[in-house]
């Protein structure tokens, strides 16, 4: 039964119980109190006993209607104000209960049970957005102290290799200057991508940004095979036993090959990064229809915990191992998962500790035939 229903039910009654105390309290007081006492209508000040009556009546039942009616409703308004303070908790009654000993509603507030329900029902939910603002809030200075030593690191190479070749002091050999450059180029390279990902999570962040996607025909086994060649030629991953396999021989597909790279790089690197050395890593291929096709990216590493399954495609998590020399900018997973919702497709994770980690990935299998049609 609806509130308003309810409410006017028992409103009526109330008023009915009301109607007939009076009439009974009348009768009780004229009839049998005040010719008890010796005062009949004969007497002076009969009409003001009579009207005396009336007031005690109508002040029993204003009492009466008080509790039945406007406690509940000083509870509901009571919690309310909590809300808007931040307090989620009922507020405490030290007359009424609020509820019996076995957590029912007491009757005066079942009348409101359905509003009290869904109060309960938005504490329970702003205490949950209070919650995960605040993890979300200390992720985001987590982040901002590793993002700032992510970016210190390679200037101070950089810094420290440029020193080296203006130092007047010493003649470098041709090598040696090799070197250093070398060094400089990947710690730009290194930078830049880190600025790219904090370019790209910044409009990502914006709910009203769509990620720009360029599809274009091309074979998607060729494309992986030079991706895993790239990151087999990663100094990072030399000792990193990386693979791919595929049944199929060509699979000519539409994509963006400039952001399904950055998606899969990320996710291998991943990989590599939060696994020891000597980790088989290996990406599998599959038409598992004739409109999906499933990649998988499976490691027999050291695994992930619930917890770090569960906010690894998250923004700002940095999520770690003892394997891991470094944590990562907490934005490439993120990133990853937007890029192949891009490509409308789907991406999980499952894996279990000491035994790896496996990445499911669907994506469209958009051909040439299906494109025309």
């Amino acid at each position: 039964m609806k509130v308003k229903l309810r409410y006017s039910i028992h409103f009526i009654l109330g008023f009915l119980a009301w109607i007939l105390s009076m009439a009974f309290m009348t009768i009780l007081t004229t009839e049998m109190i005040l010719p008890a006492l010796g005062i009949t209508t004969d007497n002076t000040n009969y009409d003001l006993f009579v009207l005396l009556t009336f007031v005690i009546n109508i002040m029993m039942c204003s009492v009466v209607f008080s509790w039945y009616f406007g406690g509940p409703l000083w509870f509901i308004m009571s919690w309310i104000d909590n809300l808007t303070k931040g307090k989620y908790e009922a507020p405490i009654t030290r007359k009424n209960k609020v509820y019996t000993q076995k957590q029912k509603l007491r009757r005066p507030y079942r009348l409101y049970k359905e509003v009290i329900d869904n109060i309960h029902i938005l504490s329970d939910s702003l205490q949950q957005a209070e919650l995960e603002r605040k993890n979300m809030e200390e992720s985001k200075r987590d982040w901002i102290a590793g993002i700032s030593h992510d970016l210190k690191t390679p200037l101070t190479y950089i810094t420290g290799y440029t020193t080296l070749l203006m130092n007047d002091e010493y003649t470098w050999s041709a090598e040696e200057q090799q070197s250093f450059l070398l060094e400089v180029h990947n710690k730009s390279l290194h930078l830049e991508r880190l600025i790219q990902d904090l370019n790209l999570s910044l409009q990502i962040e914006n709910v009203a940004f769509q990620i720009p996607i360029q599809l274009k025909s091309g074979n998607l086994i060729s494309f992986i095979e030079n991706l895993i060649t790239d990151i087999r030629n990663n100094p990072n991953s030399a000792e990193y036993m990386i693979s791919f396999h595929t049944e199929e021989k060509d699979i000519i597909t539409r994509y963006d090959e400039r952001l399904l790279y950055r998606a899969l790089q990320n996710l291998l690197m991943n990989a590599v990064i939060h696994n020891p050395a000597g980790t088989k890593i290996q990406l599998t291929l599959a038409c598992k229809n004739k409109s999906t096709l499933e990649l998988m990216i499976v490691d027999n590493g050291v695994g992930m915990e619930p917890e770090m399954i569960k906010n690894v495609f998250t923004k700002y998590y940095r999520g770690s191992t003892t394997h891991a020399p470094e944590f990562g900018t907490g934005l490439g997973m993120a990133i990853a998962k937007q890029l192949i919702l891009a490509h409308n497709g789907s991406i999980t994770m499952d894996s279990q500790l000491s035994k790896g980690t496996t990445v499911y990935i669907t994506l469209p299998y958009i051909n040439e035939t299906s494109a025309d049609s």
